[in-house]
């Protein structure tokens, strides 16, 4: 069922449809395929103007729930058929927060770690951060690209020595499950992704933190400009752009 708008909520009216809508794909209301009623039917079904409905409308279709077909009407996608790239988009906004946001959180604990890595790890850690790698670069399938990746990851961070980065990144963890799946699944990105992951190897394990900093920085920031080249964002956006100039900037001193 579509919860009608009630005027509680002070959002913009194209705002509140828009999640009505999209909860109602979420929780199964409106099912894969299926058809919305006419433009005039469901604007007095949520008790809005059609005007509103159709910018709502829009949004979805931009982030790929919705698709409308000349001469038929509006159609709820089939997301177990949408390319990766859409998906990702769509988690992104279903979860309430932007690709940048979860890069931002991503740079900050682990290039962090990455340098500490380069200075602490031992050698056993070094080489369970190897067979990480090894791992990763051996999966096949979605599941296993992600499991590794996420071992990878921890791997690495463990490597810092650092109780409490450990235990903020392992919050993060859950969070990415879903990023990954969707940066993973992009031709081209996992290839790239073990070929980057090797260079970090290499770095720590030489105790190097100046370089194992930059091959984390490189290895993210290559993720990232990959995932939002694909999905037709902008990867250059200026606060970001700054952040990463001014830690290029801080690797060079």
């Amino acid at each position: 069922m579509i919860l009608p708008v009630t005027g509680r909520d002070r959002r913009a009216l194209p705002d509140i449809v828009a999640e009505r809508l999209l909860s109602a794909v979420n929780d199964g209301s409106l099912k894969p395929g299926e058809q919305l009623p006419t433009e005039l039917e469901l604007a007095a079904q949520l008790g809005i103007g059609r005007t509103s409905l159709r910018e709502a409308i829009q949004r979805l279709r931009t982030i790929g729930v919705l698709e409308v077909r000349n001469g038929l009407g509006t159609f709820v996608v089939d997301r177990t058929r949408m390319e990766p790239v859409h998906s990702f988009v769509q988690w992104s906004v279903a979860n309430e927060f932007e690709v940048t946001e979860v890069f931002e959180a991503r740079l900050s604990l682990e290039v962090s770690a990455a340098g500490l890595a380069g200075e602490r790890a031992s050698e056993e850690e070094i080489a369970a951060l190897q067979a990480a790698a090894l791992r990763h670069r051996s999966a096949r399938g979605i599941e296993e690209l992600i499991d590794t990746d996420e071992e990878f990851h921890t791997a690495l961070v463990r490597c810092a020595g650092n109780a409490l980065v450990a235990r903020l990144y392992a919050m993060l963890v859950p969070g990415l499950r879903d990023f990954r799946r969707m940066s993973l699944a992009i031709p081209a990105s996992a290839e790239r992704s073990a070929h980057t992951h090797d260079a970090i190897v290499d770095a720590v394990a030489a105790h190097d933190p100046f370089q194992s900093r930059s091959a984390t920085l490189e290895h993210l920031w290559d993720l990232y400009s990959l995932v939002t080249t694909a999905a037709n964002t902008n990867p250059t956006d200026g606060a970001l752009r700054k952040e990463i100039a001014d830690r290029r900037a801080w690797f060079d001193d």
